[in-house]
């Protein structure tokens, strides 16, 4: 992988942060004078239909019920659930509280990769992941009087996130992403018409439409960049970009909302950016060692002679 690769995949990563940390500020700022279930449906029609033609130009509904495997259909009922939780969250706490939860997401799925796939885990990153889960805690502080119950649907959101993407490891080759993208857009789309049965829409005027245009375009530039990065670069060098979403968060939190996290608040999202970033660096130097084991003659890599924690382990 070229650094020029990997430079523009580090940019491309940061502009979909960044578009996805403004697809939830505007989300949320919408949903203070519209209905959760009516925004979700309004900006589930617009990426449909948009995700539609571009399936309908690439050739993917050719496959028919091939999309709807029954793998997708698992992966996108995690993906509305979860959905529906970390928005209900994030529409009833502060923005950079909701994102932070996020970023406990990777150690998540790392530890389920461990439990379900039986990947190999070593103390260190088993280690970063506990310390990221007492991060956790110290944002939710559960017992505590800083204690918010929508910070434990979002920490359920991420669970169910986190699911999503270790069933998304079972599909099956050959189904394009941009199909799998367009049954998870349609089932969100219903689903948000599902939760407005139990609210009172509001009519559309200007003042919504341009909200509603912006967290289409949001949604879907930072789908766009996200698929960019991780196709021209290497996930060690994009994955730490992430985190800078809880600097875009915070921010946005401060100017629109005027919220800002406490010191507990804080330390936990400092616990756990540095359990993620400990985590991307570690897999970054597996790699490199592993990609350094000289070559058997069949093409095989000759294993070290005795183990050793530095090439098994995280």
């Amino acid at each position: 992988m070229h650094a020029k690769d990997n430079g523009r995949a580090i940019v491309a990563m940061l502009l979909s942060t960044a578009f996805f940390m403004f697809n939830d500020a505007t989300l949320k700022y919408t949903a203070q004078s519209m209905p959760l279930g009516q925004v979700i449906f309004l900006r589930g029609v617009v990426t449909t239909l948009i995700m539609g033609a571009v399936c309908w130009y690439l050739g993917v509904f050719k496959l028919g019920t091939r999309l709807l495997h029954p793998v997708v259909l698992a992966r996108t009922a995690l993906e509305v659930v979860g959905s529906l939780m970390y928005l209900t969250a994030l529409t009833n706490m502060p923005i950079a509280n909701a994102t932070a939860m996020l970023q406990a997401m990777p150690l998540m799925v790392t530890a389920g990769a461990a439990v379900f796939y039986g990947e190999q885990v070593g103390w260190r990153r088993w280690s970063a992941i506990l310390l990221g889960f007492v991060g956790v805690m110290l944002i939710i502080r559960p017992g505590m009087e800083g204690f918010d119950a929508w910070a434990l649907l979002a920490l359920g959101a991420v669970a169910f996130m986190a699911s999503r993407d270790l069933v998304t490891r079972s599909m099956p080759q050959g189904l394009p992403s941009s199909g799998v993208c367009f049954i998870v857009c349609v089932a969100v789309t219903f689903m948000g018409a599902g939760l407005g049965l139990q609210e009172q829409w509001v009519s559309l005027d200007s003042a919504h439409a341009l909200p509603i245009a912006a967290v289409s375009a949001f949604l879907i530039g930072a789908y766009f960049f996200a698929i960019v990065a991780t196709r021209c670069g290497e996930m060690s060098a994009v994955t730490p970009m992430r985190y800078t979403g809880l600097i875009w968060a915070t921010v946005l939190g401060i100017v629109i909302w005027g919220t800002r996290p406490d010191e507990l608040t804080a330390l936990g999202m400092v616990v756990v950016v540095t359990s993620g970033l400990y985590m991307a660096l570690r897999e970054y130097k597996r790699k490199q060692q592993g990609d350094n084991i000289p070559a058997a003659p069949h093409g095989r890599k000759h294993p070290p002679h005795k183990p050793d924690l530095e090439l098994v382990g995280p």
